[in-house]
């Protein structure tokens, strides 16, 4: 009689020293993610009585059309405690230390949420030290900083080796992306009225920058090809011929973001270079139309 077939023994996963994790605000694309081991707490908005949770992509297809029909502005929501929690968990199972890089605390409450999920783990996760980073940073900007720090853990770096890689990374990266409109701005009350019927009268399309050093309007060029213009400027002074990290992203532009992209592949000598939707959470403040660029210089 044939002896039984037996399984192969199952695959023993080493952990890290350091496992990451971040807030979906950074709209990371799911294999990126997985590929570095990065857990991913969801951020949620709410728009015309539905929910948008992130899916295993972070996008969430139909929002963009719902936020035009709209007349109110969506509400959103931070990752709770108990979801950071959740995430912190997941994390302990591929490392022995965590390192967490948030949304910028200026922007969001899910730098406070994940501070008191941290508290929470001390007492369930007693072994498992968890270090909060605040990355300053938003949508394709965190997303650069939570990479670099994956990619350092992945390779076996200590904690303060993968938070020395965050650090370095937060005070390089720029975002400088262009509204298609302001209308989604003023709703939320951040400009008055005129500042709406002006740029729509010319046509502007203001470019804006978020980065550490500075938080405000770039340029007001008066179309769309004006402000593709500028944020191809903008890179060329701030890159030049280093090797360049660099994340492009729009809010239901895709045609647009991806000749930006290759815009980018032709000129630049690219380590990184990836697209991704600006996720709900940042496009409900922005509007859809938006489009622009993360990126840091080694």
């Amino acid at each position: 009689m044939p002896s039984p077939l037996r399984q192969p023994p199952a695959a023993i996963t080493k952990k890290q020293p350091v496992a990451v994790a971040t807030d979906s605000a950074s709209a990371l694309p799911h294999d990126m993610a997985c590929a570095l081991s990065i857990s991913v707490a969801s951020m949620e908005v709410t728009i015309g009585g539905t929910t948008f949770v992130d899916g295993p992509d972070g996008s969430a297809s139909d929002f963009y059309n719902l936020l035009r029909d709209s007349e109110k502005l969506p509400t959103t929501s931070a990752p709770n405690p108990a979801a950071w929690l959740g995430v912190f968990r997941e994390a302990a199972q591929k490392g022995d230390t965590v390192f967490c890089v948030t949304l910028s605390a200026t922007l969001s409450a899910s730098h406070d949420a994940a501070r008191v999920a941290v508290e929470l783990a001390q007492q369930e996760l007693p072994s498992v030290h968890i270090r909060l980073f605040d990355s300053r940073a938003a949508a394709g900007s965190q997303a650069l900083v939570a990479l670099e720090a994956a990619r350092h853990a992945q390779q076996g770096a200590s904690l303060d080796a993968v938070a020395a890689s965050a650090q370095s990374v937060a005070g390089k990266v720029r975002l400088v992306a262009f509204l298609d409109t302001l209308e989604y701005i003023w709703r939320g009350g951040r400009v008055p009225r005129a500042a709406v019927w002006a740029s729509q009268l010319l046509n502007i399309k203001p470019v804006m920058e978020y980065s550490a050093a500075r938080v405000g309007v770039v340029a007001r060029p008066r179309n769309r090809k004006g402000a593709f213009s500028r944020l191809m400027k903008e890179a060329r002074n701030d890159l030049g011929v280093r090797k360049a990290h660099i994340n492009v992203m729009h809010a239901d532009a895709e045609d647009d973001a991806r000749s930006l992209l290759e815009s980018m592949r032709s000129e630049f000598d690219c380590a990184e270079l990836f697209l991704t939707q600006f996720h709900p959470f940042m496009g409900a403040h922005t509007g859809p139309g938006l489009v622009g660029l993360a990126y840091w210089a080694e």
